[in-house]
């Protein structure tokens, strides 16, 4: 066993999902420092995903462990030094495949939400309409946010597909949500 083989038999394990996808993805285009990704996440991808910046800080250290980064040090006069990450070409095979894997993957919709319609009949009647139709009017603020995001002219158009998509979904949960809640007062009873 040679010994980038010996090392790689102690790193921890490389998640597979769409964290990595997404930092990799990031750096296909150019060297990007760490708080500039973390930005990017914030104010760009806020409505796509959840990565916390301790949680890519801590897959972009395992994805150099792993080489498919690397950084360097980047001096600057004044402000502090900075870590800048650059795209290895093993990252980027890597990237590719797992792009690849996850673009054909069809993943089921198992949301929070699902959990309580179920047991939604053990409420009256009325307290049911409240909590529909609260969760309702947040649906709809939900899809404005995204038509606005939508109109700006910064998204990229990956940023923006997938954008439209979390919008779409969102306006099938509405659409079943008024369903349920029109259902739910014309009969004056439980669905």
């Amino acid at each position: 066993m040679d010994t980038l083989q010996a090392q790689s038999t102690h790193l921890p394990p490389l998640p597979e999902d769409e964290r990595i996808l997404l930092l990799l993805g990031l750096l296909t285009a150019q060297d990007r420092h760490g708080y500039e990704i973390n930005d990017f996440i914030e104010n760009q991808l806020h409505c796509v995903t959840d990565l916390k910046k301790a949680t890519a800080y801590l897959l972009l250290d395992r994805l150099e462990q792993h080489d498919l980064i690397h950084s360097r040090t980047e001096q600057q006069s004044l402000k502090p030094n900075r870590k800048v990450f650059t795209l290895t070409a093993q990252g980027h095979a890597h990237f590719l495949k797992l792009l690849a894997t996850q673009l054909r993957q069809e993943e089921p919709l198992i949301l929070p939400g699902n959990i309580p319609v179920m047991f939604h009949e053990h409420l009256t009647p009325e307290d049911q309409r409240a909590a529909l139709q609260e969760r309702l009017e947040k649906l709809e603020q939900r899809l404005k946010s995204y038509e606005f995001l939508l109109s700006r002219v910064s998204l990229t158009t990956g940023v923006g597909l997938a954008t439209q998509r979390i919008q779409v979904l969102t306006q099938a949960d509405l659409d079943w949500t008024h369903q349920l809640l029109q259902r739910l007062i014309q009969n004056g009873q439980t669905a």
